[in-house]
């Protein structure tokens, strides 16, 4: 029995020293990388995992963590330079945006991590990858992109000082900071590098561009704002002090308005809810906006928004509804002006859908509404500053100028007839007329309300028109005087533009 348990004993011992004879020996680059790849020459990271896969991920990742520790030391300095390009945004956003230029950079530099060494220790099963990037090759490869942003935000920085177009040289000017940012995020991956932890010195302050971005928003760059309704002198000033936030100048005298580059325009009420409850008041309340390019009367913002607010008192759910409209609107108004003057305008939320009273003046896809109301002219357009003499001047002299009265067609005004005032609603009828064989081209309609500036109002009319003329029943126009331009074309290119008037008690 002692003999068997002997032999025993012997085949595992025997088993034991065969299996450590035969095991591989551990690459000393699993514990000390540098031992192979020097640190003078190479970034390196270790990986291990249950898969190769796994572990060559993970040793990426250890190289990439390098660079990202790096930059992140610098995020809020960044950030500073962000802001200013991120009118409307949260602090949150900016952290994001920082964080995907961040990615896009390093994603760059690790396209020369390469995959040195594998192994897989036979005992454990386990996985091992070293990665390693050659800081000579890396180096060369920064310092060529750091070159070539320096070359192209002296390019935007001509550009920007060069044109005239305001928009444009916005929009310059946020691309300039963004490729600052990325050179600077560069410049932090060459430091990490090189192995004397320098960089490349650049030859552009970003906190002087920065600056000359504000101050040409904040001076050279003008907003003009008006609110009519229920409390809207409240929303007006809470939007003004909003946008002065935002760093946007805003025009506050009327006789200030012929300087503004974009125009907010909004109708707002507060209203008391229908709610039956024992214990609490409610207050309903909505908004509408647009938000229109000056240089040329077309929208490029709609802001529709509405809500229920609940307290003890009347009063109470009142400040509360606007409060939390304040709130909204400002909000939405800063972040679409911020994305239109950068040039990325989002597409069109739908007009006037805040407040039940307009969602009724909507016709529904009809062309004649029976007796809903159609919105033609809001309260907060009629508000408007008036143009000026010289500015109807200008605009006689552009009708005969651009005018083909030979051939263009006739443009015949139904109703409302000139001279006459009449109660609201207002039925509006137009014919159009061509003049040989030629037709009527749709495309080339365009009407306008002149106020200071021509806003374009074509959209809120064309459900209601065909190739014989315009016809709208139950228009609705706030009282006073208003003064509106249509320009249509035949096919053959002749161009008609006359001008019309109605006055609403």
């Amino acid at each position: 029995m002692k003999n068997v348990k002997y032999a025993f004993i012997g085949s595992i011992l025997i088993f034991l020293i065969t299996g450590l004879v035969h095991a591989e020996k551990q690459p000393v680059w699993v514990t000390k990388p540098a031992s192979l790849y020097a640190e003078g020459e190479y970034l390196v990271g270790v990986g291990e995992a249950d898969t190769a896969k796994t572990a060559e991920d993970r040793a990426y990742g250890v190289i990439a963590r390098i660079f990202k520790a790096e930059v992140d030391s610098r995020t809020t300095e960044l950030e500073k330079y962000l802001q200013t390009e991120t009118k409307g945004k949260t602090e949150v956003q900016r952290q994001v945006a920082i964080e995907e230029m961040t990615k896009v950079a390093s994603e760059k530099v690790l396209e020369d991590v390469k995959i040195a060494e594998r192994w897989q220790d036979k005992t454990t099963a386990r996985y091992y990858a070293l990665a390693v990037v050659n800081r000579g090759h890396a180096s060369v490869v920064l310092t060529e992109r750091i070159k070539n942003l320096d070359s192209e935000i002296t390019g935007l920085l001509k550009t920007a000082q060069d044109t005239a177009d305001k928009f444009e040289r916005i929009r310059t000017l946020r691309r300039a900071i963004k490729a600052l940012i990325s050179r600077e995020i560069y410049n932090t991956d060459l430091r990490v590098v090189n192995p004397t932890g320098k960089g490349l010195v650049s030859p552009i302050n970003p906190a002087d561009v920065t600056k000359e971005l504000e101050n040409f928003l904040s001076r050279g760059f003008n907003v003009y704002v008006t609110v009519a309704g229920n409390n809207s002198h409240a929303v007006k000033r809470s939007i003004i002090e909003g946008l002065n936030r935002e760093g946007f100048s805003v025009l506050r005298k009327e006789s200030e308005a012929d300087m503004t580059d974009l125009l907010v325009i909004g109708e707002v009420d507060v209203y008391k809810a229908d709610i039956p409850d024992p214990k609490w008041k409610y207050m309903r309340w909505c908004a509408d906006f647009q938000l229109v390019d000056a240089k040329n009367g077309k929208t490029f913002g709609n802001i529709s928004r509405s809500g229920k607010e609940g307290h003890l008192t009347p009063t109470e759910a009142e400040n509360k509804a606007m409060r939390i409209m304040q709130k909204e609107i400002v909000s939405a108004v800063s972040s679409q002006l911020a994305n239109f003057i950068y040039g990325e305008a989002k597409p069109l939320e739908a007009a006037g859908t805040g407040c039940s009273r307009e969602k009724a003046a909507v016709s529904e896809g009809k062309k004649e509404t029976g007796n809903a109301l159609v919105a033609l002219i809001t309260q907060a357009e009629a508000l408007l500053p008036d143009m000026s003499a010289i500015q109807y001047e200008n605009v006689a002299r552009d009708i005969q100028s651009k005018s083909d009265s030979a051939t263009g067609p006739t443009i015949k005004v139904i109703t409302p007839e000139e001279g006459k005032t009449y109660a609201p609603p207002l039925n509006i009828e137009l014919h159009f007329i061509t003049k040989g064989l030629s037709e009527i081209d749709l495309s080339t309609l365009k009407v306008e309300y002149l106020k200071f500036l021509s806003i374009d109002i074509t959209e809120r009319v064309l459900p209601y028109v065909n190739k014989e003329g315009i016809k709208i029943i139950n228009a609705k126009f706030p009282s006073g005087t208003h003064n509106l331009k249509i320009t249509i074309a035949d096919k053959k290119g002749a161009v008609t533009i006359q001008k019309f008037t109605a006055v609403i008690k």
